[in-house]
Formats: C-alpha cells, sequence, structure tokens
C-alpha cells in the first residue's frame, strides 16, 4: 500500500509533533525513558490527550482531501528499555494497536497509513554512539520483528544519526518483507550527523538494503535547501520538519518551544516539495497543528 500510495499521490501529510506537544501540557507527565508511549494504557485524561492530537492531525487530512502516513509511539522501545521501565512486555505491539484503533474509530475516506516505529539505538544527535552495521542489525532485530508481526502497514526507523546505524537497520526492515522508510537526523549543514552527504548517504543504505524511500526529519527544511541546491535528491521522499533553524543539538531539552515564523517555514517546505519533488511532509520539534494546516492548504 505504501508504494502504490507513493505512486498515486503528489502530495502525502505526515503527522507533525507529538511527544513534545504532550511535554508542554501541564495535565500531562511523560515516562522519564518511553515518553509518551505509556500514556496509551493511562491515566484516562491523559491518554484521551495524546488521542486528541493525533485525531487533529487526521482531521486536517481529511479535510484537505489527501493522504496521511501516521506513525505508532514505538521509538526507542528495545527489549533492554521496556525491561528496565517495567511496563508490559507487549507495549510495541500495545502501541502499534492503539493508533490502528485510532484510525478505526476516525470516520474517513482519506487515506491513512499507520507506521510503526523505531529509533537510534543511543542519541540522535551523537553519532560518535551509534553502533556498526553489524552491531546495529542484532540490536534492531527484535524490535524490528515484533513491529513487523503486527498489522502495521509498514515499517519506518527515524532520527537516525550515522549511515553505518542506518545500514544495519534498513538490512533488519528488509528480512521482515515489509516496506520500510529510512529517516536521517539531519545538521545544518544538510549532513547526517555523522558527517555523510545526503546523497551518499542514501546510495551507501540502498546499495545495502534499499528502503522505499527516504526522510530527514529533526531538522529544518532551508538547511535541506542551502546544502542541495543544484543535486538532485530522487530518493528523498519525505521531510518531518523541525519549526526552528537553530541546530537540532542547541533545541535538545529546550525549556521553551523553539519556532521561526511560520510563514518562512511553509515556503522552504514547499519549496523542498517543489524542486526536489519531496512528496510526504510533516512536522517535528516545536510544530503543531498550524504547521500541517498550513501544509495542507498550500
Amino acid at each position: 500500500m505504501l508504494r502504490q500510495l507513493l505512486e498515486s499521490h503528489p502530495k502525502i501529510l505526515a503527522e507533525a509533533a507529538i511527544a513534545e506537544r504532550l511535554r508542554r501540557d501541564s495535565k500531562v507527565t511523560l515516562h522519564e525513558t518511553l515518553y509518551n508511549t505509556p500514556l496509551i494504557y493511562g491515566p484516562e485524561e491523559s491518554r484521551a490527550i495524546m488521542t486528541r492530537l493525533y485525531q487533529e492531525y487526521l482531521e486536517v487530512a481529511r479535510d484537505a482531501n489527501l493522504p496521511i502516513l501516521m506513525t505508532a509511539p514505538t521509538w526507542r522501545l528495545d527489549a533492554k528499555r521496556v525491561a528496565e521501565a517495567r511496563v508490559p512486555e507487549t507495549i510495541n505491539t500495545d502501541a502499534v494497536n492503539y493508533l490502528l484503533g485510532v484510525r478505526q474509530e476516525f470516520a474517513s475516506e482519506a487515506d491513512i497509513l499507520i507506521g510503526a516505529l523505531t529509533g537510534p539505538q543511543n542519541d540522535c544527535y551523537r553519532p560518535e554512539l551509534a553502533p556498526d552495521a553489524d552491531a546495529a542489525e542484532q540490536f534492531h532485530t527484535p524490535q524490528i520483528e515484533e513491529l513487523a508481526a503486527t498489522e502495521a502497514d509498514f515499517l519506518q526507523s527515524q532520527t537516525l544519526p550515522s549511515v553505518e546505524e542506518a545500514i544495519g537497520v534498513a538490512r533488519a526492515m528488509r528480512a521482515t518483507g515489509k516496506p520500510f522508510i529510512i529517516s536521517f537526523c539531519t545538521g545544518q549543514d544538510g549532513k547526517v550527523l555523522d558527517g555523510t552527504p545526503l546523497e551518499e548517504a542514501m546510495e551507501r543504505v540502498d546499495q545495502m538494503a534499499a528502503p522505499v524511500g527516504y526522510y530527514v526529519n529533526c531538522t529544518h527544511p532551508q538547511f535541506i535547501l542551502n546544502a542541495y541546491q543544484d543535486k538532485a535528491l530522487d530518493r528523498l521522499i519525505g521531510i518531518q520538519a523541525n519549526a526552528s533553524s537553530k541546530d537540532v543539538t542547541s533545541l535538545d531539552g529546550a525549556s521553551e518551544t523553539q519556532a521561526d515564523s511560520l510563514s518562512s517555514w511553509l515556503s522552504a517546505m514547499l519549496r523542498l516539495h517543489r524542486e526536489h519533488s519531496v512528496q510526504v511532509l510533516g512536522g517535528c520539534c516545536g510544530t503543531s497543528l498550524a504547521h500541517l494546516q498550513g501544509l495542507s492548504e498550500s
């Protein structure tokens, strides 16, 4: 379904921020290591607040008659973190089923695909801590196999800071037979945080285990425009962009939401869409309902 959607729709939405918006809500307390994922079990008010954020994004897609790709809150839910957090061992599967349930309850004729999400083994802003390809494949395989066994429509790995780790993740995802997306965390120079130019990073992963396509996330769209003005990025299908043009490392743990003007953000996003045919447009840190509405209306 993912490939067919990409082939038939020039513009597709992705969700904007979820965890960060919840972190700014005084009624919600996030888990120290698993963030918003345990909210699928309650308390009821917090679960309802999270569900409403997903519904807001679904409503934007429905009103604009655009498809949307959503991802379950399973980022960095590897076996070690799950065990240390003392939550149900089935939390990965439960989180996917939670979002599938949100989709099922949402009456809409829009195309809605649900992805199962993984993240880096270590800090997404510190590529020097990333494992090599073999170690990454071994580490991520258990979670990826569990997610692949759900009814999620696709797999996605997000905020990857190094090409080596991306290769390992891609090999593990390819082995499941499910379609998958690899998303790199990139810096102000438009490169993956390990220093690899984006076009080279995509080519290296393609040679080992090609995904359906690539995203960049946790970056500002202008960084990509500046770095690749005269270069084709044919394999870049999506961006979930930060609202701020500050360096990603300076945004980590910021006490307040950081955001540039909405109009400048939208302008850069739409240039990426037009000039580089980036189809899937969504938000990351600092983005809100207004950002996705702006994308849907432009």
